[in-house]
């Protein structure tokens, strides 16, 4: 992946996350799709946890 596209998707990834965030706050749901593919709804709170998760995990794999 060249540089800019890596900047690119990086700031993309920021604004989704800010975005998520700001609807956890205000307790809306989200559409996600299952391991099946089906559509699911769950909170945009447990999105949220799960891609801080997903963040520390990376942060962690990279200090070792």
């Amino acid at each position: 992946m060249s540089e800019e596209a890596r900047k690119a998707l990086e700031a993309l990834q920021e604004a989704v996350d800010e975005e998520l965030e700001r609807k956890a706050k205000l307790g809306y749901k989200a559409v996600v799709a299952d391991k099946n593919g089906r559509p699911k709804i769950v909170s945009a709170r447990y999105l949220v946890r799960k891609r801080r998760a997903e963040l520390a995990a990376e942060k962690a794999g990279k200090k070792s």
